[in-house]
Formats: C-alpha cells, structure tokens, sequence
C-alpha cells in the first residue's frame, strides 16, 4: 500500500482566492449532506476528482456516469469536497495532506470542514447548536463575529481534524464547523443549520427548505452510508481509546 492520492483536475479555472468547503462523512453525516445540497442548489460543476490505487474498488453512479467517489465542485471562488464513501484511517493522513496541499496551491482564502458532534438528546433539540475550532486569530474572529461557540477542550478525530491540522501547519485560515447531530442516524435538520450559517459567513444565499422538507428521504437514501461511516467512526473509536493523551485521562 502507497497511499498515494492523487487530484485529477476536468477544468482548468482561474480561482479568486477561493473558499474551500469540505464535507466528509463522520457523525450524522452532516457535513456530507450540507455539501451535496450546496452542490444540487447551486449547480455547481465537478471541477476535480480524486484517485488512488488504495480506495475501494468502487465508482458512484450520478446521471447514468461513472464517478469517482471523492470529488471537488466549484467555481472560480468557491470549492466543495466531498465523498460518498467513508474513509479508511489508513489513508486520513495522505487525503488530509494532499488536499491541503492542492488548496494552497489554489490560494484558498479559508478551508471549512463541516461536521458532526453526536447529542445524547437530539430528538429533544429543536434547534441543533454548532460548535466552532479555529487556528489563529484571524479565524477567531470568524467565530465571534458569528456568535459561534468554540470548542475549548477535548479530543476531535477523522478527516476533519486532520485537515484543520494541516491547514494549521501550512498557514491556510481554516475552521471547523460541528453541529450538534444524531449519533447513528442521518441528521439532514443539523445539515440545514450549518448551511444557513455558510450563508451568513460567506454571504451565499442557499435555500434550504427543500433540505428539510426531504429530511425523511435523504435519511433512507443516506442509512448505507450511515451505516458503513459508523463503521468507521468505530475504527477511529478504537484508536482513540489507546491513545488518549495524558491531560485527558
């Protein structure tokens, strides 16, 4: 195994400083939904892909086409990743990298990782918080001037937290958005939260009213996936449990 990943761009676009936003599958997967909703509402272009020798011997099929699983849509100022397959822990670090890498070289302004931070009593949350990470304090601001609580202390892991991390090492602004979420079970409400706060941040303007009044379908739609990222969220778990640094056990 080489782990090594590969973006293969399908337009050659002359980015503005563009906003990146990813939505990997983790808790809930909010992050995966808010992005595929962002994409269908607006009309985005796939712009890159990703590859490697180690991702599963799988290809997504959208309008009668092939696809790789892990694609980037956008335009000139704003770019969406996302995959419809769970990522395995051994290659977190080479995607993580890798992206952060080819945002850098697209001179991305600021990296968005959206996810999921799991609610023992969810169905009692009419409204889901959401929970914010920064790395400087340039991206701070971000989160006050949005009254968006930080995430003090604790452990985070998966994709995301790599990224964030990343970014971080290489001086890319990044934040990390986690919306309060259902454990084990699609959370499209939660999704549709963390989207009318992109709409805030960015000054977009994405409808999600069709989010919410398909909540019961994407849920269905989405239960495989669900199902096979809770396997591994377990993996992680695992690893978690063995490694917990000192200040926190």
């Amino acid at each position: 195994m080489n782990n090594e990943i590969r973006i293969i761009e399908k337009e050659k676009i002359a980015f503005e400083k563009p906003t990146a936003i990813v939505g990997f599958p983790d808790i809930g997967l909010v992050g995966t939904i808010a992005v595929y909703h962002m994409i269908d509402q607006m009309k985005l272009k796939e712009v890159a892909y990703l590859e490697s020798d180690d991702f599963p011997p799988v290809a997504v099929i959208h309008n009668g086409r092939p696809l790789s699983p892990m694609r980037i849509y956008g335009n000139k100022s704003l770019l969406l990743i996302i995959s419809e397959i769970p990522i395995k822990v051994s290659l977190l670090h080479s995607i993580s990298r890798k992206l952060v890498e080819w945002f850098k070289s697209k001179n991305a302004n600021l990296v968005i990782s959206l996810g999921g931070i799991a609610h023992p009593k969810r169905l009692e949350i009419e409204k889901p918080k959401v929970y914010g990470m920064s790395i400087n304090e340039e991206t701070d601001k971000i989160l006050k001037e949005n009254n968006i609580d930080r995430f003090e202390e604790g452990l985070v892991v998966g994709s995301h937290a790599l990224i964030i991390y990343e970014c971080m090492k290489n001086n890319v602004n990044s934040i990390y958005l986690m919306a309060e979420s259902h454990a084990k079970y699609p959370d499209p409400e939660a999704a549709a939260i963390v989207i009318k706060l992109l709409n805030k941040i960015l000054s977009l303007d994405v409808d999600v009213k069709k989010l919410i009044e398909s909540g019961e379908e994407i849920k269905i739609k989405s239960r495989d996936l669900m199902k096979r990222t809770e396997g591994a969220l377990e993996d992680m778990q695992k690893i978690q449990e063995h490694e917990i640094p000192m200040m926190y056990r």
